[in-house]
């Protein structure tokens, strides 16, 4: 592209950005005086041809919507692309440069996350997680992130060109109201391919100042305390965003469970990834955080939050894979759903919570043969626990004056059940329904601590059907393999002549997989060819 040669410094690696961080600290006067300049963003013009271009070679990318505003998203999407095709009309009826985008050099990025390896090593699995998209963009032609301006090139700029979106325009003395890109003659589609945009491109810094720059140019409309938090650099944040962006998780989030996002949750306002942020947040220390807590979680340097990370995202993905839609109604909320996480993690999560302990099983996720209808276990014991007016008291419509459960039922007998007020709000104290209204964490100990029975009943109808097994299917002993041996020596096998027989080039296979139901029996083992075995596929 035309400006790539200005850019030529950064292509050249870790010397180009020594000179840069020269160049900052000459601008920034060597004795310190006057301002210290934390990041170098360097302005140019380019085409409406060459950044809708960019966009279509993946030379300019987004990094898995960093920075990236739900609610802006919408607002393009919105009414058949209404905003989109208003913006177009102002852009090309207007002659001038009036927008601006900014974007970001991917080798920036990539410098930066190999310095955070080295500064904080105990995290170094998650950022390599980073290091190895970007890369693999690289390899695919990037060039360029997108911080500010994506949804205008994505919903506007490039469809127009490219996917036959029509806009209202005036030209040639005309008036048109749906006309295409492909339809216009030469000359408008040169003055069209030829539109200047003013282009900021940051260089080089403190690659934490980008989040400062793109909240300071929408300023007009105010973050969150989440969406601040979600778009920090940190391999946290990263991760959170992989676990949300999994198909079947997004899928079962934006689809299915799409009416549970209200309030501080809608997705407008990045409510899932404030929802798996609680989740996580609650594995580490027992409550779903506060706005300060969360904040401090996301930078967090601890050894634990690798393990923590991969464990929540086996968790979401068991439920996403296997969640029985039928379950879902007017009443399943956002806490049923937070419950029905919790508790599976009360089974599979031992070394994390402690309530655990209290269960008279625990297991590991490969232990779950039926995830589907242990899922609808959970929900529908849940349901039965919640409509339970047993721990409601009742009031007489009109009334400040509470029933007592017998006067309840008279009334019922004699046809005034009508006059009855059952509210949730009237929950006795230390009951399950008073404590599912709130989320303290008091009330996530009380949940745990509530339904601990019902999930001991749980475990012992699912041990009798099968769908938990205390046996790990995965799990074979150095006496399963021994026995395994010598039934393959003894045994009767087209492989090989009886007195040829070994097992160095063998190995041990699960005659019926284990994903298929298999266990590891010694009736469902056998020793057979390498190449046999790695055919078969994952077990």
């Amino acid at each position: 592209m035309t400006f790539q040669e200005d850019l030529t410094p950064l292509a050249n690696g870790e010397e180009a950005a020594d000179n840069l961080n020269k160049t900052l600290a000459i601008n920034s006067n060597p004795d310190h005086r006057g301002i210290n300049f934390d990041l170098a963003v360097k302005t140019c013009l380019l085409t409406y041809d060459q950044i809708t271009s960019a966009h279509k070679n993946g030379e300019w990318i987004t990094f898995r919507e960093w920075l990236q505003r739900e609610e802006q998203k919408n607002k393009w999407t919105a009414k058949a692309g209404r905003a989109a095709k208003s913006y177009l009309q102002g852009v090309f009826q207007t002659f001038g440069v009036t927008e601006e985008f900014l974007i970001c050099d991917i080798g920036f990025l990539i410098r930066d996350i190999k310095r955070q390896t080295q500064e904080q090593p105990k995290l170094r699995k998650l950022w390599d997680k980073m290091l190895t998209w970007l890369d693999n963009k690289v390899k695919l032609g990037a060039k360029y992130v997108i911080l500010d301006g994506q949804n205008r090139i994505k919903h506007a700029l490039s469809p127009f060109k490219y996917d036959g979106l029509g806009i209202a325009l005036n030209f040639n003395g005309e008036k048109f109201g749906d006309v295409k890109y492909s339809a216009l003659d030469e000359l408008t589609k040169s003055q069209i391919d030829g539109r200047e945009f003013r282009v900021s491109i940051i260089k080089g810094g403190d690659v934490t100042k980008v989040v400062d720059k793109l909240i300071n140019i929408n300023d007009g409309e105010p973050w969150g305390a989440h969406e601040r938090r979600d778009v920090l650099w940190t391999s946290v944040s990263f991760d959170i965003k992989n676990i949300a962006a999994h198909p079947k998780t997004s899928g079962l989030h934006t689809n299915v469970l799409k009416s549970i996002w209200t309030g501080n949750y809608a997705i407008s306002k990045k409510g899932i990834t404030l929802f798996i942020a609680e989740m996580l947040h609650f594995i580490r220390n027992g409550y779903l955080g506060s706005d300060a807590t969360l904040t401090e979680m996301y930078k967090a340097e601890d050894e634990k939050m690798e393990k923590q990370l991969v464990y929540l995202n086996k968790l979401f993905k068991l439920v996403a894979q296997n969640f029985p839609n039928k379950v879902v109604s007017k009443n399943f909320t956002k806490e049923t759903y937070r419950n029905l996480l919790i508790y599976l993690a009360l089974l599979t999560g031992e070394k994390y919570l402690s309530h655990s302990k209290n269960l008279t099983h625990t297991f590991s996720f490969s232990q779950i043969k039926n995830p589907n209808l242990l899922i609808t276990r959970i929900v529908d014991a849940h349901k039965a626990k919640y409509a339970d007016r047993s721990q409601i008291i009742p009031f007489q419509r009109g009334s400040k004056t509470p029933l007592t459960h017998e006067q309840a039922k008279v009334m019922e007998e004699n046809g005034e059940g009508g006059k009855i007020v059952w509210s949730n709000a009237n929950a006795s104290p230390g009951t399950y329904i008073k404590h599912h209204t709130g989320s303290a964490r008091a009330d996530l100990e009380a949940r745990q601590y509530l339904f601990t029975p019902d999930l001991n009943k749980i475990i012992e109808v699912s041990l009798a059907d099968g769908t938990l097994v205390t046996t790990d299917a995965r799990s074979i002993t150095s006496n399963d393999r021994m026995v395994a041996e010598m039934k393959y020596l003894e045994g009767d096998t087209d492989y090989e002549p009886e007195n040829l027989k070994n097992i160095a080039d063998k190995e041990l296979d699960h005659d019926l997989s284990v994903k298929l139901g298999g266990d590891s029996f010694i009736d469902n083992l056998n020793y057979i060819p390498k190449e046999d075995n790695r055919t078969k596929g994952a077990n």
